[in-house]
């Protein structure tokens, strides 16, 4: 039996579901399990942090699904400064939101056998973790590249000083590798799956009569491609699903706007559209989000085709390209989607076996990297 934590800026109750919350149910089957999520406050909400729904359940413990569950709320929170003149003032609002970690969090730390923390806000706890609990093993979920989420120099720099104390590095994509500060502590898991949601049967969410699509998240979110496409194809119902306020303003009589839901909610959707659109902004994409776009495996998972830019197409069957802005692209790709006839099929490993990658990657040959 292993005791887990996990300290992520996500919360293990969120609608939204990110490879985190996989993990911690799987870790939540093998022992006790909390989840610490940081970094919310007034200043998130109002930039629209999307665990605005839980706030008012903040600051007390709450277990759920298995998972004791602890949203630390503040009336703020370091972030990103980005300005040298004032990096000693982020460095010593850092040092002050470290100090005032609840005694929760402290208790949950010392009892632990291991420790996740992923990749954001939660490397500044890397070195805490190990002085309140030297012999816990600690794991860090390398779910996104530090520089490309836009991190403060205080989070990257820890990252760094501190790195040698992290036990495993888990890397969804090997792309990430040349993000670290060397090799020897990672090892390569990518994304799992649940193939038992596809093999259910959920109800047709959609207009009877009309073809349909969707979209679902918000990450680098291109609202272009639905100013073009619903135009193009009036004949096409465009859904999109917790895009939040990157939506904010599409209006069309084939745009139809969802807010953030269930993560079970949005299996209809999946399951009964002609395709999904994966509308990823180019802002200089790293290859790294091609292996760990949840949402595109999410549409393989269903057989569906997948819409995405040019640059997301990385060689794997049922996604169709357009550029991002060009129409004529745009119409192409959807156009290749509705008369797709390839069977699609998602290679992927179950998330458990991911998670006993991740805790005996010496057993794995191909988890080395």
């Amino acid at each position: 039996m292993t005791r887990s934590l996990f300290i992520s800026v996500h919360d293990f109750r969120s609608l939204r579901k990110a490879s985190v919350h996989f993990i911690a149910a799987e870790m939540a089957r093998r022992g006790p399990t909390a989840f610490l999520s940081i970094g919310l406050s007034a200043l998130s909400l109002r930039r629209g942090d999307t665990r605005a729904s839980l706030a008012d359940r903040a600051n007390r413990v709450e277990t759920v699904d298995g998972v004791e569950c602890y949203l630390w709320r503040m009336k703020w929170h370091p972030f990103n400064m980005r300005r040298a003149a004032l990096a000693p003032v982020e460095r010593g609002l850092f040092w002050l939101y470290r100090q005032m970690l609840p005694a929760i969090a402290r208790k949950w730390i010392r009892r632990a056998d291991t420790v996740f923390i992923e990749s954001g806000m939660a490397p500044i706890f890397i070195a805490d973790v190990r002085k309140l609990n030297p012999s816990a093993r600690i794991i860090y979920l390398m779910s996104d590249d530090l520089e490309v989420v836009g991190c403060a120099d205080t989070i990257k720099n820890d990252f760094v000083r501190n790195f040698d104390m992290i036990d495993t590095v888990r890397m969804p994509s090997r792309y990430l590798l040349d993000r670290l500060p060397h090799a020897r502590s990672a090892v390569f898991a990518p994304h799992g799956i649940d193939r038992g949601i596809a093999e259910k049967t959920y109800p047709n969410p959609y207009t009877p009569g009309r073809t349909s699509c969707v979209s679902i998240g918000s990450m680098l979110f291109d609202r272009t491609f639905f100013q073009i496409a619903a135009s193009l194809r009036p004949d096409i119902d465009f859904h999109i699903i917790g895009a939040g306020r990157a939506a904010d303003g599409l209006v069309a009589d084939n745009i139809i706007i969802h807010p953030e839901m269930a993560f079970e909610r949005t299996l209809s959707y999946l399951q009964h559209a002609s395709f999904g659109v994966a509308p990823y902004r180019d802002a200089n994409t790293p290859r790294y989000l091609l292996d760990t776009s949840l949402k595109l495996r999410q549409f393989a998972l269903f057989g569906i085709p997948a819409v995405c830019p040019d640059f997301a197409l990385n060689d794997t069957a049922g996604r169709y390209g357009y550029r991002p802005g060009d129409a004529q692209s745009i119409g192409r790709a959807i156009d290749a989607a509705l008369h797709a006839s390839d069977v699609i099929e998602l290679d992927a490993h179950s998330w458990p076996e991911i998670v006993q990658r991740i805790l005996t990657p010496e057993a794995y040959p191909d988890t080395h990297v």
